[in-house]
């Protein structure tokens, strides 16, 4: 059964994501993995499950989003579908956003690590600890890093899942945003 998004009071939403993202706080984002185009962000210990590993916590983004620093914005979903090679010539009618963007090539930059096998960017610089989250009233949230930098989820659209937040392999329900509200039962 599908699951559909009722009206809430427009500050009931703010306070239900601030509830639902304060435990990352205090966590390092470890790692970050992109499926197309949902961008996953791993925060605290990794552990193995399965054939893969998996964080304390979890974080999935389909809507627009972007990591600032303090020179500005780092990069955000838009650079998926920009190439890695920002001047020189590039060959359109060959290029494919799966084997080179900017949107990678600068998380690589930002985070340090990288496993090429599951296409995993692990965060080697001992920073990006969440210190705090702030949201809005329309499933928009920021996560405040450590070292001057936000990561920063804004919904921009009335349909379709924007982000969710959970905690992986424990069943756990996930708490989910879907057209800037929150997704209930």
């Amino acid at each position: 059964m599908a699951r559909k998004s009722k009206p809430i009071p427009m500050n009931a939403v703010a306070d239900q994501v601030q509830q639902h993202l304060r435990p990352l706080i205090g966590l390092p984002l470890s790692v970050t993995r992109r499926t197309a185009d949902l961008r996953n962000f791993q925060f605290g210990e990794m552990k193995a499950v399965g054939i893969g590993t998996v964080g304390e916590w979890a974080l999935h983004i389909q809507c627009p989003w972007r990591i600032e620093g303090p020179q500005g914005i780092v990069t955000g979903r838009s650079d998926l579908w920009k190439p890695a090679v920002i001047h020189g010539d590039v060959d359109w009618d060959s290029w494919d956003y799966e084997k080179g963007n900017l949107q990678d090539k600068r998380i690589f930059d930002l985070l340090g690590g990288l496993d090429p096998e599951p296409r995993s960017y692990s965060n080697t610089t001992g920073s990006l600890i969440v210190e705090s989250v702030t949201a809005d009233d329309f499933g928009g949230a920021a996560i405040h890093l450590s070292g001057g930098y936000r990561l920063v989820l804004f919904p921009a659209g009335s349909e379709g899942e924007d982000w969710r937040v959970f905690r992986p392999a424990t069943g756990e329900p996930h708490f989910v945003i879907s057209g800037g509200t929150v997704e209930t039962d």
